[in-house]
């Protein structure tokens, strides 16, 4: 798992700006939001930067998304770098978590871990959910800090509490190996639960692997078959080899060679 950027993709970006757009101080700021959502990166561009420059840190921050995303040659990761610091030291938190990923990435500048940690602490320490799940990937690899699991289980619990997905499986992950948490199996179960709900495909697996052996919970073939199905349609490899093992052996549903082969054949399209 690597440190993730707050809509540091165009795809990401749309969800992030919806958010930006409740929560925008000035209406000054829609055209360039529409802009973006267009993906006319010239028209936000030009918009924006008259406002970040005055220091309007939610222009800085827009600026730097648009620079960060657009392609050649308005694209510009030096610059985003620049503006995403300029609202980062404003305390603005998802301009800190990009930041964070820029040092860590390299992009834009030198790379560093230890401004890459200082970061993403400081927007954790916001409740930013993004951030204290990249703070905790640094801290389970001791990247830029001392490496330790504890606080890394401390960051993944709060961005899991938070709502966020891939927290919550990484959490359900240290639960079922007692890695800087006491091995918790029903814990394990919860937070995969949690995970699997919101479509994350590999707590769908792990979910289903845990109702397959009856770990955390009673024997469930049929939660099983379901969980690992809803990961094998969302993309996930391991999830399409089980399913062609439960075709071939009838593991909770009528056997079906030819729906088993299909399966195989996914996994096998994947590698």
């Amino acid at each position: 798992m690597t440190p993730q950027r707050s809509a540091g993709l165009l795809v990401a970006i749309m969800t992030s700006l919806v958010i930006d757009a409740a929560h925008a101080q000035s209406e000054r700021l829609l055209p360039a939001i529409g802009a973006l959502e267009r993906a006319d990166y010239a028209q936000a561009i030009d918009t924006l930067k008259p406002m970040a420059a005055s220091g309007a840190a939610e222009a800085q921050y827009l600026l730097a998304l648009a620079l960060e995303a657009a392609p050649a040659p308005l694209g510009d990761a030096p610059g985003a770098r620049s503006w995403y610091e300029r609202a980062a030291r404003t305390g603005h938190a998802a301009a800190q978590n990009n930041l964070g990923a820029m040092c860590y990435d390299g992009r834009g500048g030198a790379k560093d871990l230890e401004q890459a940690a200082r970061w993403y602490t400081l927007a954790a320490g916001q409740g930013h959910a993004e951030s204290q799940h990249n703070l905790a990937l640094l801290y389970g690899r001791g990247q830029g800090v001392t490496q330790d699991n504890r606080e890394m289980a401390r960051w993944l619990t709060a961005a899991a509490q938070a709502g966020y997905a891939r927290s919550q499986a990484q959490l359900a992950r240290l639960y079922l190996d007692g890695e800087g948490v006491a091995q918790d199996a029903a814990q394990a179960l919860r937070w995969f639960q949690l995970a699997a709900r919101q479509g994350h495909a590999f707590a769908q697996y792990y979910l289903a692997s845990l109702y397959q052996k009856g770990i955390g919970t009673r024997r469930d073939l049929d939660a099983a078959f379901e969980w690992y199905l809803k990961a094998a349609e969302g993309g996930n490899r391991l999830a399409m080899r089980e399913l062609a093992v439960i075709y071939d052996m009838g593991l909770g549903v009528p056997s079906d060679e030819a729906r088993a082969a299909e399966w195989r054949q996914k996994a096998e399209e994947l590698q």
